[in-house]
């Protein structure tokens, strides 16, 4: 991929500031209808946080370990993925590959794989907990409900579930409600309620302050659409959208910050780059941090104060302390799947809290040559250890990178005898790693925490009341994961073209 210095034009119909998924997402549908559109990306290469890296002979994806909607499924909103790739002509270009159960979990007195079928997950987890079939089938039922529910509020004219009630039930039901009260209301047992919660990771929050809607929807486009890697790493998908872009006629641009948006007369009329270049456009969309694009590049005296004071309220969400680690040990002998959440027991608010305050008791292991083998050398493997943190947890994420790997890498060997004996490399990423390349506060990965108050309506829209300007990614709506940031980036191309 070649960089340039400038964009190949000073004038657009779009420029998009930012090559997450989302912005990317919607870059190519708005060149597919016939639009000039530019992408300016400050990083040397597309994706954002489902970029992946080289270190020698071994290839990681730097923060996404699963997709779904990969594949054409007969539930309401499902397939969602393979549908847009398979529009945008570029669906041929990624290789999804099937990942079943989607994920394990594990505790002292429990190991329990999660199946990507409706039926088997129930099955699994009733098989466990049989006095809780019913609950636990009522809770599923529940979020397949949701799921139909809430795509077809997303998609209609009328903003907001309220402007037809009766075919929002359940969503209107539990709009406020978390994953904690509903999983209360419908099972009894503390382990089984745990285990139906144990994808929170995903989410960044624990039961009692994620949404229940935001998670519901999230399970189940797993559960019912199926668990997918993409072979290859994840940065073949953000490429797959960067060669629908440039096939009709879009433009990528690399290693170049956008310095400020311009406005004139009440609204954007395009941006200048750091280099000093002025590229005009009467749409500018922003994959950026949402605080960041209206008060920094912006500036705050553009928008109503009430906007304004929104955007600062808005709460962020976690960051990561990821270890990155090739081994030579048997992940199959290890009986490892492609994603394990090792947890210290049932409480996930303690494990919650506990990475928060510095001193994390749970963790993820993902291994990615599991399902895709080529990622590192014949006999080797790589692990991708996670867990979520405070950027402010360390005072000096420089001091406390080294201490944060051996902790986190003792905490797998617990589980993998030996690991570190047989390590080939390790690097971790802190969130200050994570805010270097996104350039999102204090390294959030998933936009605005995903509480009851900040989805659906509560979660700052796509289109900004500054005319011209509309926002992409998981700042936005719907919200954070990839099959979040990619409906906002489908979102986001419908309203600038809605607007003309």
């Amino acid at each position: 991929m070649r960089f340039h210095e400038e964009a190949a034009r000073d004038d657009y119909d779009v420029v998009v500031i930012g090559s997450g998924l989302g912005g990317l997402v919607s870059a190519a549908l708005l060149a597919r209808e016939g639009r000039r559109v530019l992408v300016v990306e400050r990083h040397d290469r597309a994706g954002g946080y489902a970029h992946a890296f080289r270190r020698r002979s071994y290839r990681f994806d730097s923060a996404v370990h699963l997709v779904s909607g990969c594949e054409p499924v007969p539930f309401e909103g499902g397939g969602f993925l393979h549908e847009l790739l398979l529009g945008l002509g570029v669906r041929d270009r990624c290789d999804f590959v099937r990942v079943d159960p989607c994920y394990r979990v594990e505790w002292p007195g429990l190991t329990l794989d999660a199946p990507c079928e409706l039926e088997s997950f129930v099955e699994a987890h009733v098989e466990r907990f049989p006095k809780q079939a019913k609950g636990i089938r009522g809770f599923v039922e529940d979020c397949l409900t949701i799921r139909g529910e809430a795509n077809r509020a997303e998609g209609q004219v009328t903003p907001g579930p309220l402007a037809g009630p009766e075919r929002f039930p359940l969503l209107l039901r539990h709009r406020r409600a978390t994953l904690a009260d509903v999983l209360a209301d419908r099972v009894d047992d503390a382990s089984a309620r745990a285990a139906l919660a144990a994808l929170w990771p995903y989410l960044g929050l624990p039961p009692s302050r994620v949404s229940f809607l935001y998670f519901a929807t999230m399970l189940m486009s797993y559960i019912a659409d199926g668990a997918f890697y993409c072979r290859g790493t994840f940065q073949n998908l953000a490429d797959a959208l960067v060669a629908s872009l440039q096939r009709d006629g879009g433009e990528l641009l690399l290693r170049v910050p956008v310095r400020r948006i311009v406005v004139e007369h009440g609204r954007t009329t395009g941006v200048v780059l750091e280099n000093g270049q002025r590229v005009s456009a009467p749409v500018v969309v922003s994959n950026a941090d949402a605080r960041q694009t209206a008060l920094e590049l912006t500036g705050s005296e553009h928008f109503p104060t009430r906007y304004v004071s929104r955007l600062r309220a808005a709460k962020p969400s976690n960051s990561a302390f990821v270890v990155y680690a090739a081994t030579s040990l048997d992940l199959a002998d290890a009986d490892l799947g492609h994603e394990t959440f090792l947890y210290p027991g049932a409480d996930h608010e303690a494990a919650h809290e506990s990475a928060r305050s510095g001193v994390p008791n749970w963790l993820s292991i993902t291994a990615p040559t599991r399902v895709d083998p080529s990622l590192a050398p014949p006999g080797e493997h790589l692990l991708v250890l996670t867990t979520l943190v405070n950027a402010a947890a360390a005072p000096s994420w420089r001091d406390a990178k080294d201490r944060w790997m051996d902790a986190m890498l003792a905490h797998a060997e617990r589980r993998l005898p030996g690991l570190r004996d047989s390590l080939r490399f390790a690097e971790a990423g802190t969130p200050r790693t994570m805010e270097r390349y996104t350039r999102n506060e204090d390294g959030a990965i998933y936009g605005f925490d995903v509480t009851p108050g900040q989805v659906g309506p509560g979660r700052i829209d796509n289109q900004t009341p500054l005319p011209g300007l509309f926002l992409a990614g998981h700042w936005t709506r719907p919200g954070g994961g990839v099959a979040g940031v990619v409906r906002s980036g489908v979102r986001t191309a419908g309203l600038v073209t809605a607007t003309g």
